[in-house]
């Protein structure tokens, strides 16, 4: 007869259920933890066109604060930034007219979070009812990445 001490060395083991369990929670963890990791990894990328823009911006408020805001010139604009893209953001385009620019920044197709991809931001800069230069973010299909990044 085996001695009690023996017995209880020949049953150390997890049960199939306290594995199911720890699976479970693994699992219930995994749930919660993916689409958080997704949704950094889109505001990091959207974070690109903000960095981007940061460049476009300075070149555009030069002109303003040289030429003033009717004085504007896309041409001259999209020469003085000198960028057209970067790892996220597939395009630059920069259209004034009037008194206004418009930024708009296009993400590339592949190699982007699914939500961004094609996708595009616009950055608008004009003249308020008191004379000052401003921008404003419209991030169009964007809205829900950009919270709290795309607020000027």
């Amino acid at each position: 007869m085996q001695s009690r001490i023996q017995r209880r060395r020949l049953c150390a083991a997890f049960t199939l259920i306290e594995l199911m369990i720890v699976v479970a929670i693994i699992a219930m963890l995994a749930a919660i933890a993916v689409p958080q990791y997704q949704n950094y990894v889109a505001r990091t990328q959207f974070a690109e066109a903000l960095t981007l823009f940061g460049g476009v911006r300075t070149a555009v408020d030069s002109e303003v604060h040289l030429r003033g805001p009717d004085g504007l010139d896309a041409g001259r604009i999209e020469g003085l930034v000198g960028a057209d893209g970067g790892d996220y953001v597939n395009a630059i385009d920069v259209s004034a007219g009037g008194d206004t620019v418009d930024v708009s920044m296009q993400f590339a197709d592949e190699g982007v979070n699914t939500e961004l991809a094609g996708e595009s931001v616009t950055f608008t800069g004009q003249e308020d009812d008191q004379g000052a230069w401003g921008w404003d973010c419209d991030p169009g299909g964007l809205a829900e990445i950009a919270t709290g990044l795309c607020a000027e």
